[in-house]
């Protein structure tokens, strides 16, 4: 259990995060103009979000430094984030994750045929593996979390390397299918992960990915800014950074916003740019003065709903 300090440091309102960061440039663009969108996150602590100017991704600003972000995710991200306080996935992940595996799978079943290769990048504690395991497939993770990556080993008995370990193991052109659910917000340098991603995908592979949208609707402001993710995307920049990487939304399956099956293209990528996106998510996004939103209780029941559906995630049958 971690110590009265941890939480001093990571959950107590109006005080900042236990960092110091470092300006940097838009990931996506290059740029370095950028307005900001939130002072605050959903803990009502301070923690500020720009959007570059130029293409409108979202990023923490200062950004954590690469050691900062290794420390956060080694010592504090699996409870802070998903209240995993003993160290292995609590039940009410485990559950939501099996069901988001056949969801994900079942999307991509076209392509998850016996003999067809796959990469989870961002693998967790496993779900989606065993499940396309199960369908068939040579399947195989990559996962920088210690606990989780042990226990999609030891529970699913599947393949899963360490983040060290992927680096120039796989060819150019290995993959079928390559998936990555709700890792690309939290990395330092998603277009760099992409493109190597868009790299070991075969010529008529796809690739599923997914975050959350900063655009979603019926969500406080408040509730979509969290320290663990460093950069924030809309329909319009998540599109923009597989652009960057030479894909395309694959227009045969299903899409919903930030979550897209992209395929290869050798078109022109054009100039990474969206005019007047970052003017539209400053208005879009702002939220009111933290001190009053926390004597308005708007806050209630939103949290009330988020503890809602993590008692009812632990308590379902699996």
């Amino acid at each position: 259990m971690p110590s009265p300090h941890y939480f001093l440091k990571h959950f107590v309102p109006f005080t900042g995060y236990p960092y110091k960061g470092a300006p940097a440039a838009c990931n996506l663009c290059g740029a370095h103009e950028a307005i900001t969108v939130a002072e605050t996150d959903r803990r009502l602590k301070t923690l500020k979000s720009i959007a570059c100017v130029q293409c409108g991704l979202i990023r923490t600003d200062p950004m954590p430094t690469p050691d900062e972000l290794a420390e956060y995710y080694t010592t504090s991200y699996r409870a802070d984030y998903q209240l995993a306080f003993s160290g292995g996935p609590p039940r009410h992940h485990l559950n939501r994750s099996a069901r988001e595996a056949v969801f994900r799978a079942d999307l991509l079943s076209a392509k998850l045929v016996p003999g067809a290769r796959l990469l989870d990048f961002g693998s967790g504690s496993g779900e989606f593996l065993a499940e396309a395991r199960r369908r068939g497939c040579e399947a195989i993770g990559v996962e920088p979390g210690r606990d989780y990556a042990n226990y999609a080993r030891e529970h699913h008995g599947v393949e899963v390397l360490d983040e060290a370990e992927d680096a120039g193991r796989f060819p150019a052109g290995h993959f079928d299918v390559i998936s990555t659910h709700h890792v690309l917000e939290h990395l330092r340098n998603p277009a760099e992960a992409v493109e190597r991603l868009a790299g070991w995908l075969k010529p008529d592979g796809v690739l599923y990915a997914a975050v959350p949208n900063m655009a979603a609707t019926g969500k406080p402001p408040h509730e979509r800014f969290h320290f663990a993710h460093v950069h924030g995307y809309v329909r319009e920049t998540f599109d923009l950074l597989a652009r960057r990487a030479g894909l395309v939304p694959h227009t045969d399956y299903w899409r919903e916003d930030t979550t897209v099956v992209y395929r290869k293209t050798d078109a022109p990528i054009g100039r990474l740019a969206n005019p007047g996106l970052a003017e539209r998510l400053a208005v879009d996004l702002k939220p009111m003065p933290a001190g009053v939103y926390l004597a308005s209780g708007a806050w209630i029941w939103p949290a009330i709903r988020r503890n809602a559906k993590a008692v009812r995630d632990g308590l379902a049958k699996r």
